[in-house]
């Protein structure tokens, strides 16, 4: 589920004040989640290969230079709980397609994840700009969507999110010009962490991610119905 439209739409659905310093707010939930999230995959981490954890790293490389470069027109563009709710139920949709056409595509593919699946992701991710659209997310749409197992793709996409959430939190902590908070660094970090560690199978990750922004899209549709209304 994506942080920033987390950030954004929790706080508007309840009817509280938004953090005073969102920037800095949103620097402390990247940093924590990355944190926590490195913390819970270490063994994956240290049993890369060299080659592995340069693609790995690499895979960052387009999303970080779309963020340098597009973030604040994006945000400018594509802001409000409106524009987020829609992208968060459109990629919810796209995750729930990617998987149900999945396991048709893995009779003619290799076992493994290649080259080519994480060229795709990675430049998948770059769709995580727009507010609602979450980096494991469209990561594990995108290597769904050509064939990659289900475990495998989830694992992969966890994988994938270190680097470039570790990107995201020092853009995001430039641009807000302090150190991200502590509270919601280590609540960030805590979570992460222990969902990571007790991650259910695939197929419920997937169920649940598509389920819950769903929702949350649906009840922001609810609430500017009877604002308009």
């Amino acid at each position: 589920m994506s942080s920033s439209a987390q950030l954004a739409l929790l706080p508007w659905l309840a009817g509280w004040e938004p953090p005073v310093d969102r920037t800095r707010f949103a620097a402390g939930l990247h940093a924590g989640s990355t944190a926590g999230l490195a913390l819970a995959l270490r063994d994956d981490l240290t049993s890369l290969r060299p080659a592995e954890a340069r693609r790995l790293a690499l895979s960052a490389a387009p999303a970080a230079v779309a963020g340098l470069l597009l973030q604040d027109v994006v945000e400018r563009r594509l802001g409000g709980p409106r524009r987020t709710a829609a992208l968060m139920a459109a990629s919810a949709a796209a995750l729930w397609v990617a998987d149900r056409q999945g396991d048709s595509g893995q009779r003619d593919r290799p076992a493994h994840v290649t080259s080519r699946d994480v060229t795709a992701a990675s430049l998948a991710q770059v769709a995580a700009l727009a507010p609602g659209v979450s980096r494991t997310g469209v990561t594990l749409t995108a290597l769904r969507a050509r064939g990659v197992d289900r475990e495998q793709a989830l694992r992969t996409s966890l994988l994938m999110s270190i680097p470039v959430t570790v990107g995201a939190a020092g853009l995001t902590a430039v641009r807000g010009r302090a150190r991200p908070p502590l509270v919601p660094t280590a609540l960030a970090a805590g979570t992460a962490y222990a969902t990571a560690r007790r991650v259910p199978s695939a197929r419920t990750v997937v169920t649940a991610s598509v389920a819950y922004r769903l929702v949350l899209a649906a009840a922001v549709a609810v609430r500017r119905a009877k604002e308009r209304g």
